[in-house]
């Protein structure tokens, strides 16, 4: 008989399988791409929360295209936003010291609550901004997420590639 853990103890929280039970998250914000009067928001509005977004997390991920409707007194209304999604991985590779791997399960569930508190004030900063009613903040627990190692190199063959994109793909689609 497998003897089950109480992660709810104290005692539990250094825990792989306790550690694993809280899980991972995926935190996204979705941003209008245009003002309430349908003009088009410059890119570099969104620079200052982008910035402050990679510091915490080390990277984002932007879906450039979403289309949100919603009812507005009996009619449809529709606009044009894009999405920012982040992710928290406490295995990752990529992090310095190993800080975030050490976490025990307690310390796990802080940092997650941190980080959809940090997610929210940062919408509720471009939502005063951008002079909207909301935008939403999703927070997604996720059971694992993993970075799978490659090896970098500069370029690939030339046979294997096509044309050179732009060196500012944010600028480009939003």
């Amino acid at each position: 008989m497998v003897k089950k853990i109480d992660c709810s103890l104290k005692k539990n929280a250094k825990n792989m399988k306790c550690k694993r039970q809280v899980g991972e998250a995926v935190f996204s914000i979705i941003i209008p791409k245009a003002d309430n009067s349908r003009y088009k928001i410059n890119h570099k509005e969104y620079d200052k929360v982008r910035k402050e977004i990679h510091k915490r997390f080390g990277g984002s991920t932007t879906k450039p295209t979403t289309l949100g409707c919603y009812t507005d007194k009996r009619k449809i209304q529709c606009e044009t936003g894009m999405e920012i999604q982040v992710f928290r991985d406490f295995d990752t590779p990529y992090q310095k010291n190993n800080e975030l791997k050490k976490l025990d399960s307690i310390q796990r569930q802080k940092k997650l609550k941190e980080d959809y508190a940090f997610m929210k004030r940062q919408a509720s900063i471009l939502a005063k901004s951008f002079g909207q009613d909301s935008i939403p903040v999703i927070y997604d627990n996720v059971s694992d997420i993993s970075y799978l190692k490659g090896q970098w190199r500069n370029k690939m063959k030339k046979s294997r590639t096509g044309k050179k994109l732009t060196d500012k793909p944010f600028k480009k689609y939003v």
